[in-house]
Parts: structure tokens; C-alpha cells; sequence
């Protein structure tokens, strides 16, 4: 074989590979790194999702007013969460702090309204782990079943109640950013931390299919 026809199919193979690549990076499975909060400073194996449904939610926070919104480091955020089994938010991206303002129940409505899922009702409404509806629904809006809610928040359990929040303290600090894998689980679910009791809800329903939960 020649030296040119050498070089013209080693120059083939090589565009192949990068299709296929390319081909595996838009077909890669739930969940992908969102684009929005990737880390610059950290090369994460697989796929970075520009069009991820967790940047939507990253989006309304920025166009929102609330207050002090910097990028922290997932890494150095999860070393100050003590008290926490697993890396709270996904290593290899960013986590958006803030400081909440009245006009954040404002805009987190609808499908980004802020919902926490649990075994029974009590869980559900206090604790300091949120996501938005959007993230536990389907592409049609339907609620997703507790199974599939359970892999895209990581949980430890199935869930059987889902609570709906009324508003959150204004002037508390949350941070939101991606669910990182555990008990496993591949996460990759947009998630807010506020501190304890800040998020009120009264609002609990059982989840479709699920049993357990205590509300009638």
C-alpha cells in the first residue's frame, strides 16, 4: 500500500471516530453534564448537554432577582455540607449560590414550581433538599412515577408523597445545582438547598402508583 493511500484511510478512520463521537455525545443517556453549570477547571468523563432541562432551570434563577447569585465548585461545596453520605451536588460541575428574594416564589411556579418528594407527608413538606416539578415530569407534564423520580434525584427510597411549596424565607441563603449519583442511582436532576424550614408547603399529594403515603 502507498504511502498517500496509507495516509487517506488512516485520515478515514479518524473521521469516523469522531462521527461516531460525535454520533455517542448526542445520543448520550440521562444524565449528561448541563453545559450551563459545567466546571472549567475539571474535565468530566462524558457528555456535556447544552440543551439540558436543568439549564432552564439555572436560567429562570439568573432572570430572577435574586440576590448574590456566584458559582461555587460542586467539590469544595459538598466538603462544607457535613452530615452528608454522598457527594450532595455532581463533582465535575459548578453550583449557583444566591440569597432569595419575595420575588423568587414569584417566579418558580408552574412547572418550576419548587416540590420535595418522601416517604410520608411530614418528610415531604420540611426538609432542605427542593427540585422543580419539571424535573420529576415527563416531556407531556405527567408526573413521573416513583421509581423514576427515585433515579433522577438519587434517593436512597421510593418515594410515595410529593409536596408543593407555598413560598420560601426571603434573605436565607439556597444553592442550586445537579444531583450527583448515589445509592446507585445516576441522579442528574436539577436540586436546591435551603436551610431548614425556610421552604413553607402545605400542599402533599401521593405519588401516581405509589403506596405508603399518608394523605388521603
Amino acid at each position: 500500500m502507498s504511502n498517500s493511500r496509507t495516509f487517506f484511510v488512516a485520515l478515514a478512520v479518524v473521521a469516523f471516530t469522531a462521527a461516531q463521537s460525535l454520533t455517542a455525545q448526542k445520543s448520550w443517556p440521562w444524565p449528561a453534564v448541563p453545559g450551563c453549570l459545567a466546571d472549567p477547571e475539571i474535565k468530566t468523563p462524558g457528555s456535556t448537554d447544552y440543551a439540558s432541562p436543568v439549564c432552564g432551570v439555572y436560567d429562570l434563577l439568573l432572570s430572577s432577582d435574586e440576590l448574590d447569585i456566584t458559582l461555587v465548585s460542586a467539590r469544595r461545596l459538598n466538603g462544607q455540607m457535613d452530615g452528608v453520605l454522598y457527594p450532595a451536588f455532581e463533582p465535575g460541575t459548578e453550583a449557583a449560590s444566591f440569597i432569595v428574594t419575595e420575588q423568587f416564589s414569584k417566579d418558580f411556579t408552574g412547572s418550576f414550581r419548587l416540590v420535595r418528594v418522601s416517604g410520608k407527608s411530614i418528610s415531604a413538606r420540611s426538609g432542605s433538599w427542593w427540585t422543580t416539578l419539571s424535573m420529576v415530569s415527563d416531556s407531556s407534564g405527567k408526573l413521573m412515577t416513583a421509581d423514576e423520580i427515585r433515579a433522577r434525584l438519587a434517593l436512597t427510597d421510593t418515594p410515595a408523597c410529593i409536596a408543593y411549596d407555598d413560598s420560601v424565607k426571603r434573605g436565607v441563603r439556597g444553592y442550586m445545582g445537579v444531583v450527583a449519583p448515589a445509592f446507585d442511582e445516576p441522579g442528574g436532576s436539577a436540586q436546591f438547598w435551603f436551610p431548614p424550614d425556610a421552604v413553607v408547603s402545605t400542599t402533599v399529594h401521593a405519588i401516581p402508583g405509589s403506596t405508603g403515603c399518608d394523605v388521603q
